[in-house]
């Protein structure tokens, strides 16, 4: 029974490893997607205050990106350019059909994607399963509620 609960703690361990690989890669395609919709909104628009948003997001992902990058490192996320480009050729595409009339729905669709930010990183520093991705979580959180306030003050104008 001893010899039973001890072979089974390496798995136990290595299928945490995996689903906190599993997770940071999760973490990097949202915020591919939401830098890559920030560039192309920012490269859109001529709304002053949109365009101001926008590079402050920007300097979001910028300022965040040191500690996400030491958040993964040595870890096995699986990821390929191939995959990473899907994500910008889906935006690009999106951002086709852009006009100064639709600003309001690309502003809707910027606040979405920082909902969804606050909803995944909530959810990781309640979890508490691993303390380096719940301290980086907790870290990025006070910045996407500013700038979700921001982006619904922008919509309102």
């Amino acid at each position: 029974m001893l010899l039973f609960f001890m072979s089974s703690l390496p798995v136990s361990e290595a299928q945490s490893d995996m689903r906190e690989s599993e997770v940071l890669r999760g973490i990097v395609f949202m915020r591919t997607e939401g830098l890559g919709m920030i560039e192309l909104f920012y490269k859109h628009s001529r709304n002053k205050p949109v365009r101001d948003i926008c590079l402050r997001i920007k300097a979001y992902y910028e300022q965040t990106q040191p500690a996400m990058l030491e958040l993964c490192k040595g870890k096995n996320l699986q990821l390929s350019e191939r995959e990473l480009h899907v994500i910008l050729e889906y935006l690009e595409k999106n951002f086709e059909t852009y006009s100064s009339e639709k600003e309001q729905e690309y502003l809707q669709l910027c606040e979405e994607h920082i909902n969804k930010s606050i909803q995944v990183y909530t959810s990781l520093v309640q979890d508490r399963k691993w303390e380096s991705v719940s301290y980086f979580s907790f870290q990025a959180l006070p910045e996407l509620f500013n700038l979700k306030q921001e982006l619904r003050k922008i919509r309102k104008l």
